[in-house]
């Protein structure tokens, strides 16, 4: 006879089920905090470099996804996040960052010349020299001398006094600590006769490889900085030394640049071309300029200024027209084809999916030469299959309707997702 059931006499509580917020400190754990390590030592040089630089925003945004990512990771109840925030940090960096950035663009006077923050203009003002023309300053011997590319002239006075220094063209930047003091780079005078043979690592250049540079650069349009002054060459085998004077003196009280040559003020402008520029009292415009709001100035340039309104708009409707026709004609096209292939009578399926397969193996570039090729105006395949029809020849690249056809059939975005419906 069968013995009836009995239930379990172990009275003994069940063990907790495991918590998902406990820390599994095995192998994974700690290659998770080694890159999470690395990850913090390059957000720490680039908190050090943004804060440098004065850019708030992008700091702000470094420290809170620096935490954000460590709270992830070494959370223990996050271990849903950890897929998907890899994903989200490059989407934010990638695409959220750069539409808010042109967006505050937009509102701003950003352009040549106005690239920098006002401090920066300021002091590139500031440290700008300026020359009389009608100084007779002080004759020099010019020697030339080269190490590869790099040119270096020597100067040597009536007492042997000798400036070495780099050269600049007079239309770029003033280069700081331009000259150098030749005896602390090494010179080899090997004949005595005061012109040094070899200074550091330059080499003295020969009278015909002298005139062979003058050949590649214009030894008239170059000047050498010095403390408190410059060096005109005046020839092949001169120089003019002149004492410069500062030209400008900026007033921070009254936030206006003092031209000390012209004697005159350039206070900010406040239109809207010169916002973000000192503007003289002459009406010259000191250049560069600063970074500046303007606020909607640029729109309404937008709605106002028919030079810019009509290719705007052009742009801009053609945009939502070739994103439409698009989806469009992908569609149609792509579910014709799909549609077609699924029939039950037609024959070599495989063939035609295999043949529209094709646009996915052809890399882009090679795409467009393809179809350049064959919507060339005299030569294309494209015309002279429409002169059987006595049609064309169609200006299909030069024309800017018909360019703006090609365009649309002929785009990787509308040819590749017909293989996909099909």
């Amino acid at each position: 006879m069968a013995q009836p059931f009995a239930p379990p006499t172990d009275t003994s509580p069940a063990p907790p089920p495991p918590s998902r917020h406990r820390m599994d400190y095995g192998r994974g754990f700690w290659i998770r905090l080694a890159l999470l390590a690395l990850i913090d030592a390059l957000a720490i040089y680039s908190l050090v470099v943004l804060f440098g630089d004065g850019a708030w925003v992008f700091l702000a945004f470094l420290i809170v996804g620096t935490i954000f990512v460590n709270w992830v990771y070494l959370w223990p109840g996050t271990q849903a996040l950890r897929w998907v925030t890899p994903g989200l940090v490059l989407m934010i960096a990638f695409l959220v960052v750069p539409i808010l950035y042109t967006f505050y663009i937009s509102f701003t006077n950003w352009r040549t010349g106005n690239i920098l923050d006002k401090a920066q203009v300021i002091d590139i003002l500031e440290s700008r020299a300026s020359v009389d023309p009608d100084a007779p300053g002080e004759l020099f011997d010019l020697y030339v001398y080269r190490d590869n590319g790099d040119v270096r002239f020597l100067l040597v006075g009536e007492g042997g006094q000798l400036i070495f220094g780099e050269p600049r063209l007079r239309s770029d930047e003033p280069i700081e600590d331009a000259t150098e003091d030749p005896s602390e780079l090494g010179i080899t005078d090997a004949d005595g006769d005061g012109i040094p043979e070899q200074v550091g690592a330059f080499r003295l250049l020969e009278r015909g490889e002298v005139f062979a540079l003058a050949n590649q650069i214009s030894f008239e349009e170059q000047i050498v900085d010095l403390p408190e002054g410059q060096v005109e060459i005046v020839g092949l085998s001169q120089g003019r030394v002149v004492v410069a004077s500062r030209q400008y003196a900026y007033d921070e009280a009254n936030d206006v640049m003092i031209d000390l040559v012209n004697d005159q003020r350039c206070p900010p402008g406040d239109t809207v071309d010169t916002k973000g520029n000192f503007v003289c009292e002459d009406g010259s415009i000191l250049s560069p300029g600063w970074v500046a709001v303007v606020g909607a100035e640029n729109y309404q340039k937008i709605v106002t200024n028919q030079s810019i309104r009509r290719p705007f708009l052009g742009v801009f409707v053609w945009n939502i027209v070739f994103a439409f026709l698009s989806v469009v004609f992908t569609f149609a096209l792509g579910l014709g084809l799909a549609l077609t292939l699924q029939h039950e009578r037609f024959r070599g399926r495989l063939l035609f999916r295999s043949i529209y397969i094709l646009p996915y193996a052809v890399p882009a570039f090679l795409g467009f030469l393809i179809w350049r090729g064959l919507l060339n105006t005299q030569f294309g395949q494209v015309n002279d299959l429409l002169a059987v029809f006595s049609l064309g020849p169609v200006p299909w690249l030069t024309d800017p309707f018909w360019a703006k056809v090609a365009a649309e059939k002929n785009s990787p975005v509308a040819l590749r997702p017909v293989v996909h419906s099909a």
